[in-house]
């Protein structure tokens, strides 16, 4: 046995309608990974247009929508308001995730490549990095603000 420094999640995004929280996420799924505080709970990495990565915190509803296979897509998460069920309420979240043939903008975006194979298709044996553009209108939905 040896010492482990554990570092907390510095760049954690919480969807909700609390102070400091978002309502809306989007990037590039990078990873599914268990919380370490709560280990029933998944939390989402996303990376962003600009490269950098956030950690969108697990929470039921999410963990009913995203897998494990999703990494390499694109998704769109929205909290919708609070839900009532028999153990409570609950965060009603929508997510939305990119299935269609990618274009050449989307495999220009940062990291793309590491979670993909040449025909799009989701995987993690290529590591590579790419230059990235605009998203292509298809993902855009002018009636949101998500960050792609």
């Amino acid at each position: 046995m040896a010492w482990q420094k554990r570092d907390p999640v510095s760049n954690l995004v919480v969807l909700g309608d609390d102070e400091g929280q978002v309502r809306k996420v989007g990037g590039l799924l990078a990873a599914v990974t268990q919380d370490q505080q709560y280990p029933s709970r998944n939390n989402y990495e996303l990376v962003q247009k600009d490269g950098n990565s956030i950690v969108v915190a697990g929470s039921a509803s999410l963990s009913r929508q995203i897998f494990p296979k999703d990494v390499g897509k694109f998704l769109k998460a929205t909290f919708l308001g609070w839900g009532k069920s028999p153990n409570g309420k609950f965060k009603q979240i929508e997510v939305n995730i990119w299935d269609g043939e990618p274009n050449d903008e989307m495999r220009r975006w940062p990291r793309y490549d590491e979670f993909t194979n040449s025909k799009g298709r989701a995987t993690a044996e290529k590591p590579a990095r790419s230059e990235f553009d605009d998203l292509p209108a298809a993902l855009q939905d002018e009636s949101d603000d998500v960050p792609f």
